[in-house]
């Protein structure tokens, strides 16, 4: 009967092309790795690897065990994965990859809310852009997505939850030339370069500032684009150019001084993030719990932030 290990030792056999690297990768003797595989091939009655050399080429039966080998452990690896989830949360781990902006809402914070209140979860967070997210959950390198939702559609694998839709503001140093300016147009901020991560084309012919449109894409390109906003604030504050965040991003800064908001707000100037996972796949216990706490942390960052929009309007950050 063929067994897990046989698989993964011919796997490794035709990854490496060399039984001495195959063995080395398995930690286990090359005298160990020709046994298990020579074994593998009397039980088939085949030569599944043709010997030349230095080196060993899959045959046509080798090709076709290997090809069955890829799913089969991939299916092992999944059961062990449910297995796993079943024991509940007292172990395990969570893996969450975060676009920009949902990260620097609730996103973030909310991992370490988790691990707080159940010790025994370890977490990865894989902060990437809006575009790569769905890959990611679909390729199940990681359990759940939180990001931009705008441009999913109707996908079959994948389930969608929207979260909120916090407001956004226009953002510059104190010396820009339009900070404490009224009633600013698209126009009047056209002009001026815009500091933003890679937009989706729901932001075409709206978001104002020196943009262009990815050919390749779609997606609407900023003047400078930026992998977080961070970085964004960074450059903001050596020139005119302007960004683009929630206040509640960037509350601290505009106390201090240290940006304005800009008189620009239009309908359009929200988030629009959510939850990302697999439609047909198990969430686990530390996933549910991890999702539950982002709902509560994101329902009290939209009420900050529309409490932040009233002191804007009312003159915060213009001075």
């Amino acid at each position: 009967m063929l067994t897990l290990k046989q698989l993964r030792h011919a796997m490794a056999l035709e990854r490496h092309g060399h039984f001495h690297r195959a063995a080395q990768a398995e930690h286990i003797s090359q005298p160990a790795l020709s046994r298990s595989i020579r074994a593998l091939e009397a039980q088939l009655g085949v030569t599944l690897f043709d010997r030349q050399g230095g080196g060993v080429e899959p045959t046509l039966f080798g090709a076709a065990l290997l090809r069955h080998a890829v799913q089969a452990l991939g299916e092992t690896d999944e059961l062990l994965r449910e297995i796993e989830l079943l024991r509940g949360l007292e172990a395990g781990q969570l893996q969450v990859a975060m676009g920009v902006y949902a990260a620097e809402m609730s996103a973030t914070r909310s991992i370490g809310e988790l691990v707080e209140r159940h010790p025994g979860v370890t977490c990865r967070i894989r902060l990437t852009s809006w575009q790569e997210l769905p890959g990611l959950v679909t390729a199940r390198s990681v359990d759940l997505g939180v990001g931009e939702i705008s441009t999913l559609g109707d996908l079959q694998e994948l389930e969608v939850e929207a979260l909120g839709r916090p407001r956004l503001v226009m953002f510059c140093r104190p010396g820009h030339p339009l900070a404490g300016r009224r009633d600013l147009s698209k126009e009047d901020l056209d002009g001026f370069p815009i500091v933003t991560p890679r937009l989706p084309p729901r932001g075409i012919g709206l978001v104002p500032g020196k943009t262009r449109v990815d050919p390749d894409t779609g997606d609407l390109l900023p003047t400078i684009e930026v992998d977080n906003l961070t970085s964004a604030r960074l450059v903001l504050a050596g020139n005119d150019a302007f960004g683009m965040a929630t206040p509640v991003q960037i509350e601290s800064a505009l106390r201090r001084g240290e940006f304005r908001v800009l008189d620009f707000h239009r309908p359009w100037m929200e988030l629009d993030y959510g939850f990302i996972y697999l439609r047909n796949r198990m969430l686990s216990p530390a996933a549910k719990a991890y999702m539950e706490i982002v709902r509560d942390i994101d329902g009290e960052m939209r009420a900050t932030n529309e409490a932040l929009m009233a002191e804007v309007h009312a003159g915060l950050g213009r001075g």
